[in-house]
């Protein structure tokens, strides 16, 4: 029954009517104790492009909470390490997010807006094409670099995807595309947001005859209004329950992972075992996480 199933989202802006960019120390605390009743194991928060200084007391947050519960965690959701989804994007393709406080993708600037947090990250999302030699670096940090936000045709060193297909150029017969070689290689895992908006059902299934399962992540890009009847302010816009601003740009989900799982389950688009696998089994695979961590995440 999908009730045992157990989670880990790799890609979370917030939920329960809070926002991670801008959550206080103890309204992170709530979410977390919340997810943790959803069967939600493990997270990374993720956070847009923000100014430096808001992104750097995020990061302090989340360092501290990640610290405590190492040495003590009980009914409280981990949090595995940062996902910083903005900043390092392309304009063209931007999205929900503001352009004008992107910067290129570096290792001045990657210090610059982590300040003395760098060990909190465990995940940044990169437009290849703009990279300044800011993927290697991370690469040999053991921080996952995933291609997102991008007009890029190629994966260069990057070894994941950010929601795949969105985002992205899309999949043409004549021309290489991200889209495409994240799809046809065995050694690059791709993020899905299976909630049936982000990508449609056939969409779904073309992943799943294509993609080898064990390389597939299951995320939720939950929006801070998921669990929540509260309008939201996310970038800067308003958006609606559908997770859309005014001009019909997706911003995120209104789900959690849980839920999106639940509905693929009711569908028979996935059954329990491959939910477990790519909801839960792939991310302790992927992110490489030390013993004490997977030890928390399997208890």
């Amino acid at each position: 029954m999908y009730k045992d199933i157990f989670y880990i989202d790799n890609h979370i802006h917030g939920s329960f009517g809070i926002n991670f960019n801008y959550a206080k120390y103890d309204e992170i605390r709530y979410v977390l104790r919340e997810l943790y009743k959803l069967n939600i194991k493990g997270i990374c928060p993720t956070l847009v492009g923000d100014k430096e200084e808001n992104i750097i007391r995020q990061l302090s947050y989340f360092k501290k909470i990640k610290d405590e519960q190492l040495r003590n965690i009980e009914n409280e959701t981990f949090i595995i390490g940062v996902h910083l989804e903005g900043t390092f994007l392309s304009p063209e393709k931007s999205g929900i997010q503001d352009k004008n406080v992107f910067l290129k993708p570096n290792v001045s600037n990657f210090r610059k807006i982590t300040g003395d947090f760098e060990d909190i990250i465990k995940i940044v999302t990169i437009a290849p094409e703009e990279d300044d030699g800011l993927i290697d670096y991370l690469n040999k940090k053991n921080i996952k670099t995933q291609a997102g936000h991008t007009t890029g045709a190629t994966l260069k060193n990057c070894k994941a995807t950010t929601h795949h297909f969105n985002a992205m150029n899309s999949i043409h017969h004549r021309n290489p595309s991200i889209a495409l070689e994240g799809l046809i290689r065995d050694d690059i895992y791709i993020e899905i947001i299976a909630d049936l908006i982000h990508l449609s059902e056939d969409a779904i299934k073309l992943v799943l005859k294509t993609k080898n399962k064990n390389k597939i992540l299951l995320v939720s890009d939950s929006l801070p209004s998921s669990n929540s009847d509260c309008d939201i302010i996310f970038c800067g816009k308003k958006i609606d329950k559908f997770g859309k601003d005014s001009t019909g740009t997706l911003a995120g989900s209104n789900q959690t992972l849980n839920s999106i799982c639940k509905n693929l389950l009711e569908k028979n688009i996935l059954t329990c075992e491959d939910i477990k696998l790519t909801a839960f089994d792939n991310q302790l695979d992927y992110l490489k996480l030390k013993k004490d961590e997977i030890d928390i995440l399997l208890k």
